[in-house]
């Protein structure tokens, strides 16, 4: 199966939503915010991201899934914790954990709970809490068989005894840290996992340094470096030459230390020549300029001391802190937090209601439910929709212009575009014939809205051609140019065939409205006197009468063209 991004796969929860919107579906509006959350995070857009966890929140409701309310809470204070909120996440994460029933099927988020609050108590300063509480993010992953989740609760174990170490505690918490990072490694080996491996011998070097074992630490940065090298991670490369330069140091060995120290400077440079140029790229792209911040921060080692100190974290600067990218840096966070950020994506693709979302991909939600009951779907009639076509002009002229491969890109890119504009408007995509779209507005769930809904869509499909068309012809490309037509009145919908099946509709109606469009002008919107008497008194439109207008089948019809009202 295919592995999407975030920004891949954001376009398509926003469809999603659309649809369910128009299904007044709020339990699954709900859910799909949690995934919408989780998207505008891992992209860096945390204020997107506090926004769609507080409005899936707010649609939840007494009869949906617990499981949705809980990975709500836990994208909502993932977004808190990249921003520093940790008395917020620490009583989201509580709150959460002390709602959970234990007879609740496995869901990932419980670990994100216990894994936020043992970061937040650490970054308040509560170790005597934090330490049980990474505890219990250990207790559980190994009690869910969720094996990364272990691996990166024994780094945090380790490094947390560390940093309590370096703030004068028991000596012997560096002997527990030691112990922790030797079993992450071993774990993080099992799964194959070259990150965490690279991240626990960073961490074992910095410990075999604190032990004053200055070989073995050297030892454990060649292993960490052979790795990074092959990664090309060139902040890690930062941090590993930065802990040869100190281990040299305390070796009683100058020439080493200044050579390292020189090439960690080099390696600063082109670090952030590179995030420079990344950063130009960024704004080109239209990135969050709170991603590159997010991303700059974790890169800078000179800056560590002062975030450390802004978090609010008393602790002497201690090098397991950048090193294992596992001891809540300002910035990102616990290497746990951040694990638990990338796996969330597979733990989505394994929910019962990704197999769901392919059928409605296929299906209206209502006739999907129907026929997963029922194994079949009965045709219903409904007595008012508002249906829309659209149709290029001069295709076949067009086509011969293009490559296969060409025409096929430009449709599909028409097309897509033509799927998000119906899921916003709440309209209903019914299918393409060749270079023809066809959708409807008012069903599966009947609204009164449907003719307004489908104009405006039919007005945004116009002028998303026409800026298409000045592109193209700019640049001396072949170009398409759209006609579309409405008519509302009354269709019979249902299920077609048992092999490769689909969602249509049919009657006079669907007719009518491949007239509207055949009768119609280019980059304009045809709609018929049925529409127009439903929009009349619409003071965001305006209309152009067109007296009465021969159609093909049809006789003559009164049409009117639509705009937007000036």
């Amino acid at each position: 199966m295919k592995s999407y991004s975030a920004r891949e796969a954001l376009p398509v929860f926003d469809s999603t939503l659309g649809i369910l919107r128009g299904l007044k579906d709020t339990c699954q509006m709900a859910r799909i915010q949690a995934w919408r959350s989780h998207c505008h995070d891992e992209m860096g857009s945390l204020d997107s991201a506090v926004a769609a966890a507080h409005q899936g929140v707010q649609w939840f409701r007494p009869g949906c899934d617990s499981l949705i309310l809980m990975s709500l809470h836990v994208n909502l204070s993932n977004a808190l914790l990249s921003l520093g909120e940790f008395e917020r996440v620490l009583s989201i994460s509580e709150a959460s954990l002390a709602l959970w029933n234990s007879a609740w099927p496995f869901a990932i988020s419980r670990n994100g709970h216990f894994t936020n609050r043992a970061i937040s108590l650490a970054s308040l300063g509560r170790m005597d809490e934090a330490l049980p509480a990474f505890r219990d993010v250990l207790r559980n992953a190994r009690s869910e068989r969720i094996h990364q989740e272990e691996a990166d609760a024994l780094i945090n174990l380790g490094a947390l005894f560390g940093m309590l170490s370096a703030q004068g505690e028991h000596p012997a918490f560096l002997d527990s840290s030691y112990r922790y990072q030797v079993e992450a490694l071993r774990v993080n080996k099992e799964l194959g996992n070259e990150d965490g491996v690279l991240n626990v011998y960073s961490n074992l070097a910095s410990l075999a340094t604190d032990r004053r074992r200055y070989v073995q630490a050297l030892a454990y940065l060649d292993s960490a470096q052979v790795l990074a090298d092959a990664s090309g991670r060139l902040g890690v490369a930062v941090n590993l030459a930065d802990q040869r330069s100190n281990t040299y140091h305390k070796l009683n060995m100058p020439d080493s230390a200044y050579a390292w120290a020189v090439r960690l400077i080099a390696l600063k440079d082109s670090l952030l020549n590179t995030e420079k140029v990344k950063a130009i790229a960024d704004v080109q792209e239209k990135y969050e300029s709170e991603k590159k911040a997010r991303t700059i921060s974790e890169l800078e080692v000179a800056k560590l001391d002062g975030e450390l100190r802004q978090a609010g974290l008393k602790r002497t600067r201690n090098i397991y802190l950048f090193s294992g990218i596992g001891v809540l840096l300002a910035a990102g966070g616990l290497w746990s937090r951040l694990r638990y950020v990338h796996r969330s994506r597979a733990a989505i693709s394994r929910e019962k209601e990704i197999s769901e979302g392919l059928l409605l991909n296929i299906l209206p939600a209502e006739v999907a439910e129907e026929l997963k009951a029922k194994g079949e779907a009965d045709a219903q009639l409904y007595d008012h929709v508002t249906v829309l076509f659209t149709d290029f002009k001069g295709f076949t002229a067009v086509s011969e212009k293009l490559s296969p491969k060409e025409l096929v890109r430009d449709i599909h890119e028409c097309f897509s575009a033509f799927d998000h504009i119906m899921a916003k408007h709440g309209v209903e995509k019914i299918k393409t014939i060749g270079d023809a779209y066809m959708a409807v507005g008012g069903l599966p769930t009947p609204n009164t809205s449907h003719a307004l809904d489908v104009v405006k869509a039919a007005l945004e499909i116009r002028d998303f051609i026409a800026t298409g068309k000045a592109l193209k012809e700019q640049q001396g490309l072949p170009f398409f140019e759209i006609r579309i037509g409405v008519h509302t009145g009354p269709v019979v919908a249902g299920i077609v065939g048992v092999k490769k099946f689909a969602y249509d509709i049919w009657g006079d109606t669907v007719n009518t409205a491949s007239r509207m469009e055949s009768s119609g002008a280019v980059g304009q919107v045809n709609i018929s006197e049925a529409t127009q008497a439903l929009l009349r008194d619409e003071p965001s439109l305006q209309f152009s009468p067109r007296g009465k207008v021969q159609a093909k089948g049809k006789g003559e019809l009164e049409m009117f063209f639509v705009e937007r009202a000036r």
